[in-house]
């Protein structure tokens, strides 16, 4: 409807050449309506039941809700019903034409709760979310300021450490100090500017949820049942964006804990002559002080199961880049959060680095010892692997930084160590003799319990993690076994499809990826182990594979043949086109 965002007219009126001013306006009518109109409107038998609201307040609303149309196109019937299958709104009329073969089609007001005006459970979930990132923006702003004021403090009493100690070294101090104030200053300046731009960012962000928290309010007070449910869509994509922006403030660093640190030269006791500088200075911006809080169900919306397969027969790959490695023995690999494809060779010592473009970056030791260990890799964070030990001594798990392969740390874990995954800080380890360990690296002490049920002889298999479930790839058994926490069996999948299964993976959506070494393909496996299908095979390069990963951002699966080669496949859901 093209009306006058200022002076609305009555859309009645105007059909009759006669222009005046519109009091109230009908959603489904889709029609700016006079006192007159409005009169004749509810006394009309077939309109009655529409639900008017004020100029004043359909004004309030947003852009984007007022241009939602109602009605069908080729219809002119009111959209009544949404098909999850084609992910689209439906009259009555289309649900018994294009869409009588679809099963999954709601009713919109079904999915409305109204006992609260116009409110829904995925906007009152948007308005959970927004209030969460309210609470986390304000509160990093809160701990940057705090920071701030604490570089400022530490630099007064460095300040003050300097200043005694001049006293001691008499004028040879004061150019020393010069220097070493000189530096403090402007290391303190250059971060605070930096974490100024941060909150300058946070601000920004805050300032949008500030204008979303608005707009969720108006809809919920003067939009229609349709437009609430259309402007769902809108505002899931709006609060995502912020969502992303704040997360990856945290992600990359930008709310580390800097702190501004002096420590005076060994030698300034010694003769003042041999004196050269007066101490050294550094930033440590490793720590955080604060975590993000996420209250709100950011799951649970009406959208979210268009957005995965439906069926395994559904997703598809195409091979973006075959990487020539040259070396055999390769059983583990894992994707960085920079696109950087990282491998293993078992028992070698070594691990392998290549860029997104499939070029060698490094190759580096694990630990610096003549030793014979390796085998599988953990994504940990999005700055940490950890590398399992195999069969050999010593029996650690090793964390390293992806970004230049330094060793982190090292946790003893008293056993030899194969197929690994982590997830939310817990790791598990398929052991030599010693079944499955779970082990919580967020314990100061070791918390290690084995996994009841699984066999104890899982040497050189795999495991994989999800919130729920632990998923075992035996090569011993042929086949892929899904455990509880509790270590109960959930599933057993075995099928001559998929013989001595080694590497394992999971997508978003809990499907399990596994490599057949004697098959020569990679199986893919629904999350409840009723279908499977070959996804690659032979004919695509796949030759003994041993390891497999699956980034779930970039939605990529990394393919490594125990020898040579490694294949980069981007993974796609095809979806039902609409009829």
């Amino acid at each position: 409807m093209a009306t006058n965002e200022r002076v609305l007219l009555c859309n009645v009126c105007q059909n009759r050449h006669l222009n005046t001013s519109a009091e109230e306006y009908c959603p489904q009518c889709e029609e700016a309506l006079c006192r007159d109109c409005r009169d004749h409107h509810k006394a009309s038998k077939l309109l009655k039941s529409h639900q008017t609201i004020s100029i004043e307040n359909y004004q309030k609303l947003p852009s984007f809700i007022k241009e939602i149309k109602q009605n069908c196109e080729e219809h002119d019937c009111f959209l009544e019903f949404y098909c999850k299958s084609h992910d689209s709104l439906c009259c009555k009329l289309c649900s018994i034409s294009a869409h009588k073969e679809c099963t999954d089609i709601i009713f919109v007001e079904h999915f409305l709760t109204p006992s609260k005006g116009h409110q829904s459970v995925p906007l009152d979930n948007i308005e959970k979310v927004l209030k969460d990132l309210e609470s986390n923006i304000s509160t990093a702003i809160k701990d940057r300021r705090r920071n701030l004021t604490e570089l400022r403090e530490q630099k007064q009493v460095i300040v003050k450490n300097i200043k005694e100690k001049r006293q001691q070294i008499l004028m040879l101090l004061d150019h020393l100090e010069e220097e070493v104030l000189e530096k403090a200053s402007r290391m303190e300046k250059n971060n605070s500017q930096k974490i100024e731009e941060v909150i300058a960012k946070l601000n920004e962000e805050k300032k949008k949820v500030d204008e979303v928290q608005k707009d969720v309010e108006s809809v919920k007070l003067f939009a229609s049942n349709l437009q609430i449910f259309m402007g769902i869509k809108a505002f899931i994509e709006s609060v995502s964006i912020n969502e992303i922006n704040v997360q990856k403030l945290y992600d990359n660093g930008s709310l580390n804990n800097v702190s501004l640190q002096f420590t005076f030269n060994e030698k300034l006791e010694a003769i003042i002559k041999e004196i050269n500088t007066l101490g050294g200075m550094k930033m440590d911006s490793s720590e955080k002080h604060f975590s993000y809080s996420w209250k709100s169900d950011q799951s649970a919306q009406i959208y979210k199961s268009t957005s995965g397969p439906t069926s395994i027969e559904e997703i598809h790959v195409k091979l973006v880049q075959k990487i020539n490695i040259g070396r055999n023995y390769l059983t583990g690999c894992a994707i960085s959060e920079a696109g950087n494809m990282l491998f293993l060779q078992a028992h070698n010592n070594n691990l392998l680095t290549y860029c997104p473009n499939g070029e060698l970056n490094s190759e580096s030791c694990i630990i610096h010892e003549q030793t014979a260990i390796g085998y599988d890799l953990a994504v940990v964070d999005s700055q940490t692997v950890a590398v399992s030990s195999g069969g050999n001594h010593p029996t650690n798990i090793h964390f390293i930084d992806m970004n230049n392969a330094k060793l982190l740390k090292v946790n003893d874990l008293s056993d030899w160590c194969y197929g690994l995954s982590c997830h939310n800080g817990l790791l598990i380890c398929c052991t030599h003799q010693n079944g499955i360990k779970l082990y919580d690296t967020s314990q100061k002490q070791n918390n290690i319990r084995i996994l009841p049920s699984a066999p104890m002889d899982v040497d050189e298999t795999y495991v994989t993690s999800n919130e729920k479930n632990i998923f075992h790839s035996n090569w011993r058994t042929n086949s892929v076994v899904c455990y509880n926490y509790n270590g109960q069996v959930q599933w057993t999948y075995s099928d001559s499809l998929l013989r001595k299964p080694y590497g394992i993976t999971l997508d978003s959506y809990s499907n399990i990826y596994v490599a057949g070494s004697e098959s020569n393909n990679v199986v893919v496996i629904s999350k409840d182990g009723k279908q499977a299908k070959q996804l690659i095979g032979a004919s695509d390069g796949i030759f003994n594979p041993r390891a497999v990963y699956f980034h779930k951002t970039k939605n990529v699966l990394l393919v490594a043949n125990y020898h040579e080669v490694a294949f980069l496949f981007d993974v796609k859901c095809s979806k039902h086109s609409a009829d």
